[in-house]
């Protein structure tokens, strides 16, 4: 997993759209992103050949439209930005992390659940 860059912003937007549907082509994203915000076809082709450089995405070439698929699994991606985020403000403390996360809303009930379920398991 070290080996996977840190994504951008822009880059991560186009991870989550691959992660929801993929393969996907450049106008598939340009579409699914122009919803979101205006973004323009050679953008998103732009973005998407440095993240095929950067191993984030793989570029398939067999059919003439090429398609993508994000080379990494969001977990990889969420933890290592995860880590990033509690080296860079919680001084490496992912305990203060997940207390100041859990301290912005409301959880529901399941969420309580499925959190002290984890915490069982981190007791064994």
């Amino acid at each position: 997993m070290s080996n996977i860059p840190m994504p951008s912003e822009a880059q991560l937007e186009i991870l989550d759209l691959l992660w929801q549907q993929q393969p996907a082509t450049v106008q598939d994203l340009h579409g699914r992103l122009g919803s979101r915000r205006q973004v323009s076809y050679n953008t998103v082709l732009t973005q998407l050949q440095r993240m095929t450089k950067a191993g984030l995405v793989l570029r398939n070439t067999e059919l003439r439209t090429h398609t993508y698929t994000a080379a990494a699994k969001r977990e990889q991606i969420e933890r290592k930005l995860f880590d990033r985020l509690a080296d860079t403000a919680f001084g490496g403390s992912t305990i203060n992390l997940a207390l100041r996360a859990l301290g912005t809303e409301t959880p529901t009930p399941a969420e309580l659940d499925e959190l002290q379920e984890w915490i069982n398991r981190q007791k064994k």
